[in-house]
């Protein structure tokens, strides 16, 4: 199973999803995987991918679930899927128990050579491959601190100090790493440092503009700079535009002030977010 997002997967009784909103389909197949129903959970990601879901990191989840559920053949269709969409992490793929049961399967061999043969073809189309393997390492640092039940404050600001001063080091060097330079999780990753540099809000509305130029050129994800526009304008004393980001209020996790909330929905739709209502669910589960 792929976890690793902006912020820790939760466990949530999935709710009845919209065909139409893949974002909320996936919430919710994550849920469904967690509780356990690998059933429920492949049927939504297959929905969430027919609903226009990027295929990549759902079919890969898809193939977790009929592996788990002694399906090898669904297994090795889904994974073959989402090899063809650009899975690419082979030690990911090595190590997740989620495959145990097809070790044997002479079938699993074969995906790993062929996964091994796409990375390094991936690896050597990327402008930046040793930068991209920099921002990996850092963004597993980065969620580990963050997943620790009692995280170290004085490690976790000192972690994100030094990405920060990182950051300021590829962003001057380099402008915006979009996924050409680093592929899409290299992208992923530098995004969620920037998210993190809250020390330094200037910087972070500075790599906000470069955000968006990377977006239009279909460079970077657009549900990225939905975050980072909200943590910005949260930052500054400004309602937020997307209903990214949160405050406890007696107790519970409520959305900061959101401009015009009675059409957030549809502007989450637009960055290819999922509905209010499942987010503000997902965010409160982790409370």
């Amino acid at each position: 199973m792929h976890r690793l997002t902006p912020f820790p997967l939760v466990l949530l009784v999935p709710l009845m999803a919209r065909a139409e909103d893949p974002a909320t389909l996936v919430s919710q197949a994550s849920a469904a995987y967690q509780a356990k129903d690998y059933v429920g959970s492949a049927k939504l990601y297959e929905e969430a991918i027919e609903a226009g879901a990027s295929p990549r990191v759902p079919a890969y989840n898809t193939a977790c679930c009929y592996a788990l559920l002694g399906k090898p053949d669904e297994a090795f269709t889904w994974l073959d899927k989402s090899l063809d969409a650009g899975w690419r992490d082979v030690a990911h793929l090595r190590a997740d128990t989620d495959f145990q049961s097809l070790h044997a399967d002479p079938r699993w061999e074969l995906a790993l050579k062929r996964c091994q043969e796409l990375a390094a073809a991936f690896t050597k189309s990327l402008k930046e491959p040793v930068l991209r393997l920099e921002l990996l390492e850092r963004m597993k640092e980065d969620q580990r601190i963050r997943l620790e039940r009692q995280p170290n404050l004085v490690e976790w600001m000192k972690v994100d100090a030094d990405n920060t001063a990182f950051m300021k080091k590829v962003i001057d060097k380099h402008g915006w790493p979009g996924k050409s330079m680093v592929g899409n999780d290299g992208a992923l990753a530098a995004f969620l440092l920037v998210q993190h540099a809250t020390a330094d809000p200037a910087f972070q509305q500075r790599c906000l503009k470069l955000l968006r130029q990377a977006v239009e050129r279909g460079e970077a994800r657009a549900s990225d700079m939905a975050y980072l526009t909200d943590r910005v304008l949260v930052m500054a004393g400004k309602p937020q535009i997307y209903g990214t980001q949160f405050h406890t209020v007696d107790g519970q996790l409520v959305p900061e002030a959101i401009e015009d909330e009675a059409n957030v929905d549809a502007r989450r739709k637009e960055v290819g977010l999922g509905t209010m209502a499942d987010y503000t669910k997902l965010v409160r589960a982790r409370q």
